[in-house]
């Protein structure tokens, strides 16, 4: 089963010129074994098309498509809502499943496209701040990586590849955002407090979850070595 989802007249006359292939791909922005993310354009307006390759692939990701949707369903919810906080984002134009048994084996999204820089070094303060602005509406970005924000011209920051959450975590949550940002950035960052509590609690389980990728790295590898 297959089906096409959109909220506007925009999302009904990009899902006929995709169906009818009146598109023209300008750049493939990135292809590797995780996704596939095309810049292309329809009626001189530019868009991103972007296949969740790896999770539409993986079983147990199938598995709990059954439950909560599939990626790019779950990231159409995700661009809306960051929209309705008042956040600034691509929006979300429509995106499109194929079923078996009522699992999600493969999509895509479409969204609109931002035009900018994705966040460097000298754009580290700005990011800050607007990370702060999210954390003030309650919420966490989710991946907050230099690179996951977009920037437009000098002032303008625009979330990308956010997975927008509750910040169910208080204080730790918001602390541990900075520290993934500062891991980005691979510097100290003066832009949040360091004497903290909560920044000592979530510095020891940054540093936990390092530990045991790499430890789970490790194991991989002896189970391959004894494979062959």
């Amino acid at each position: 089963m297959e089906r096409i989802y959109y909220e506007s007249s925009l999302g009904k006359k990009v899902m006929y010129a995709l169906k009818n292939k009146n598109y023209s791909i300008i750049q493939v922005l990135k292809e590797d074994n995780r996704s596939k993310v095309l810049l292309i354009e329809i009626e001189k307006k530019l868009y991103v098309y972007k296949v969740p390759i790896e999770k539409n692939s993986r079983k147990w990701q199938q598995f709990i498509s059954l439950f909560r949707g599939g990626e790019s369903q779950r990231e159409f919810k995700n661009l809306k809502k960051i929209a309705e906080i008042g956040l600034k984002a691509p929006l979300p134009v429509l995106y499109w499943e194929k079923r078996i048994l009522g699992m999600v084996v493969d999509s895509y999204l479409v969204s609109t496209y931002i035009e900018g820089n994705p966040g460097k070094k000298e754009d580290v303060e700005k990011i800050g701040k607007f990370l702060e602005e999210i954390h003030s509406k309650g919420f966490l970005h989710g991946d907050s990586q230099l690179p996951n924000f977009m920037v437009q011209g000098n002032e303008e920051i625009y979330l990308i590849d956010a997975k927008l959450q509750k910040n169910i975590y208080g204080p730790f949550g918001r602390v541990y955002e900075f520290i993934y940002l500062e891991e980005s950035y691979h510097d100290e960052l003066n832009i949040y407090d360091k004497t903290t509590i909560y920044y000592k609690i979530a510095k020891l389980f940054n540093g936990y979850l390092h530990w045991y990728g790499s430890f789970r790295k490790k194991i991989k590898k002896i189970f391959k070595r004894k494979d062959k």
